[in-house]
């Protein structure tokens, strides 16, 4: 398999994939994923830090990926890639080829659900402050295009732009030894009839909960590293997320691959039966009037048959566990031919 890898001739002399330096969420360490999985199956790449001027080293929870860190250089034979941050700066190179790799469609539209007009007003802002072009999408398309998740995908086909899909696998937890570990403790968890949410997502939406149903226990989730969120997970039974989920989010994976089940809105990835492949019964619409009975419903549901709405996440986990080997199909795919 290795050497069948290693036969195939990389697309571009070099691919370099820009990243904002000493930055630390889900988008950064996605391209520090995205630099080592090239390198390992033949394409080289290397990480280039933003801004180009300063000097930066790669943050210390993201050396395990061993990626090359290198120079901006626009030459001809190159792919320079770069976040959906900075689409601006995807315009700029004249030798190399660029491209676009949307993680989060929302850093772009400025959406966020909750007031159409402050939407709007965010969009203006972002192209007054040069984050995105005036011209918007349409100036992008002679840019290469790839979605992390299929609602990138439908909103870039929306407007005209084909994308390839490459779709970052939730980092540790899907390691092979990690996954083989896993059943064990999944039929050993002693869980209790908690609920863990997102702080930093759906903010306004989880007070209203935890409003209305105060002897429910709600569990924040931060600050915690992976294998204490790991012994979080196990130890509850729900994850609520009504944030507006901007590409495919790792919270609601993690979660369900520990056995969790999981309640989210219908905004961005989690509209679609792709991204997050749940039942719609565990897709609530908090603009809804029902919204409160609909959730008391299904979280007392949870909560006393908590075996049969885990086996309705069979097809999720199994997807995320796949998410590895997919993401390299795609890379071979997308770099190498």
């Amino acid at each position: 398999m290795n050497k069948q890898k290693n036969m195939q001739k990389s697309r571009y002399q070099k691919v370099l994939v820009v990243c904002p330096g000493n930055a630390m969420t889900a988008g950064p360490e996605a391209l520090h994923q995205l630099v080592e999985r090239m390198n390992a199956l033949g394409q080289a790449a290397a990480m280039v830090y933003h801004p180009f001027h300063q000097t930066f080293t790669t943050p210390l929870a993201y050396q395990k990926y061993k990626v090359p860190v290198e120079q901006y250089e626009d030459r001809s034979g190159n792919l320079i890639l770069f976040p959906e941050i900075f689409t601006q700066l995807a315009l700029k190179p004249r030798q190399a080829q660029a491209a676009i790799w949307w993680m989060s469609v929302n850093n772009f539209t400025g959406v966020r659900y909750q007031n159409p007009l402050r939407d709007k007003l965010r969009f203006l802002k972002n192209k007054i402050k040069g984050r995105i072009p005036w011209r918007g999408i349409d100036a992008l398309r002679g840019l290469s295009h790839f979605a992390q998740s299929h609602y990138a995908t439908l909103f870039l086909q929306n407007h005209g732009v084909d994308a390839l899909p490459l779709s970052d696998p939730i980092p540790f937890y899907t390691e092979a030894a990690y996954l083989e570990a896993l059943p064990e403790r999944l039929a050993t968890a002693q869980r209790t009839n908690r609920i863990f949410y997102n702080p930093h997502k759906g903010a306004a939406v989880t007070a209203q909960l935890r409003a209305a149903f105060p002897s429910w226990d709600f569990m924040p989730l931060s600050g915690y590293d992976r294998q204490q969120l790991a012994e979080h997970f196990l130890s509850g039974k729900l994850y609520i997320d009504f944030g507006h989920h901007p590409g495919k989010d790792r919270l609601p994976r993690e979660a369900a691959l520990h056995g969790c089940c999981v309640i989210t809105g219908r905004y961005g990835s989690t509209a679609n039966g792709v991204d997050v492949p749940i039942d719609p019964r565990y897709k609530l619409d908090p603009r809804s009037p029902d919204f409160l009975a609909d959730f008391e419903r299904e979280v007392q549901r949870i909560f006393r048959q908590t075996g049969e709405c885990q086996n309705d996440l069979v097809a999720y986990r199994r997807t995320i566990a796949n998410e590895p080997a997919n993401f390299d199909a795609q890379i071979t795919t997308a770099f190498l031919s």
